[in-house]
């Protein structure tokens, strides 16, 4: 920030800026002797005052009531870099105030009390080409990058340089330098937005680092968060060969189910899903139906929602087949309303039979624990519900058919629970799940 300049000096500066201190000097230094050698220097002396006083006037006038600065900042913007900017930026604006020359000439002078600064290149090159001089601008602007080249302001101005000139390739590997360098992602994105260009061309334009997939990933949630289908079509096709993460692929498919796009959001889930379930399609729909790793809540497995009243697990020490089950513990607090155990599956047309066998201890009140599945786009279109087990049994089979009459549906398989009528109506016991399967009939 510059100094504080007081009135005294922009008198100085006035006096000096008009040629008067050498007229000053020069009459004192000539000066005669005797009372009419004074008579012949007064005149000079008033009429170089009255100089003073006038640019001094003209100064005042024109910072207030130009600038609409508030009070003690009439003077401030003579020599802040930032208000000159601010200054010149408002005399190049549209309407009946604009003076460009004016504008240009602010930050020309800013330049020349320093003329090593980046920033004021920056600065003085964007009002040439705010101002239709394209090559001033230009001229600049590479000045400023010679002074400052590698910082992600210089990268930045010049991508915008060449984003404003319609010269959208130039300006990608400047975006890729400040996505690699800080974290700016959402001003670079919205400069993607700008460019009308594929993530492909992006990507191929240096404007997406290759050894650094995270950071497409984040342009794709950006463009997810536009809502527009066609790039995002464009750019998942580009995505899912590189590997995308089960969650940016479940943000995809969500947004697609949301949209109305099932085979769309199914085809995606598919591809994603490729190898790493060999029984899914085959022996199974289900994933991970004998508990034997830990959900992981992600769009391949089970999802458990947390709740303070129900302890979810997999229990190696009580199960059915292989070494695992899935074990929930009521804690008798509330009466509860639970579906927290749930899988989302997309299915292809056909029948199918759903099986899961449950094993309870203790469970209270007339509204046991069961099986239901749903159509997931419309909850209150119930396609199974199985019979809900209460006290204490032992491993029982639960299960029903559903019939899937559109080319691809997505379900929801949920553990459930109704609350109970009764007064006395608060859930408590454990329940085991294992060996749940979906397969075609």
């Amino acid at each position: 920030m510059g100094r504080f300049t007081s009135s005294s000096d922009i008198a100085q500066q006035t006096f000096d800026s008009f040629g008067c201190r050498q007229f000053f000097h020069s009459s004192i230094d000539r000066r005669p002797t005797g009372a009419s050698t004074r008579i012949q220097v007064l005149p000079r002396l008033i009429f170089t005052i009255a100089l003073i006083f006038t640019s001094y006037v003209k100064l005042r006038v024109e910072s207030t009531s130009r600038d609409q600065t508030p009070e003690g900042w009439a003077h401030f913007f003579l020599t802040d870099p930032l208000t000159l900017y601010s200054r010149s930026a408002h005399l190049i604006g549209e309407g009946p105030s604009q003076d460009l020359r004016t504008g240009q000439s602010l930050l020309e002078g800013m330049l020349q009390t320093n003329p090593a600064s980046a920033e004021r290149w920056f600065h003085l090159g964007g009002v040439f080409l705010e101002s239709g001089q394209l090559e001033k601008g230009k001229y600049c602007y590479t000045r400023a990058a010679e002074l400052a080249p590698n910082t992600a302001e210089t990268w930045l101005n010049l991508a915008n340089y060449y984003i404003g000139q319609n010269q959208p390739r130039a300006a990608l590997p400047f975006l890729g330098r400040i996505l690699r360098s800080v974290n700016w992602s959402e001003i670079v994105f919205d400069d993607f937005d700008r460019l009308n260009l594929s993530i492909r061309a992006i990507a191929e334009g240096g404007g997406l680092p290759e050894a650094e997939p995270s950071i497409a990933e984040a342009y794709f949630r950006h463009l997810l968060e536009a809502g527009d289908v066609v790039p995002l079509r464009d750019a998942w096709q580009w995505m899912k060969t590189r590997s995308p993460s089960d969650q940016l692929t479940q943000n995809y498919v969500d947004f697609l189910v949301a949209k109305g796009l099932v085979s769309e959001a199914a085809a995606a889930w598919s591809s994603q899903l490729g190898k790493r379930e060999p029984e899914f399609g085959t022996s199974t729909f289900i994933i991970n139906g004998d508990f034997e790793r830990a959900p992981e809540g992600t769009l391949f497995d089970w999802r458990i929602a947390p709740d303070p009243h129900v302890q979810v697990s997999r229990d190696n020490s009580v199960f059915l087949s292989g070494q695992s089950a899935l074990r929930l513990e009521f804690d008798g607090k509330i009466n509860s309303a639970y579906q927290g155990v749930s899988q989302r599956v997309f299915l292809p047309r056909g029948a199918y039979r759903f099986e899961s066998f449950v094993r309870t201890a203790g469970i209270t009140t007339d509204e046991g624990v069961g099986f239901r599945v749903l159509d997931a786009r419309s909850s209150h279109q119930l396609l199974i519900e199985t019979e809900r087990l209460r006290g204490t049994t032992d491993w029982k089979k639960l299960g029903g058919k559903l019939i899937v009459d559109s080319p691809v549906r997505l379900i929801e398989i949920q553990v459930f629970r109704r609350p109970s009528w009764r007064f006395d109506g608060s859930i408590a016991g454990t329940v085991w799940i294992d060996q749940v399967s979906l397969k075609r009939e």
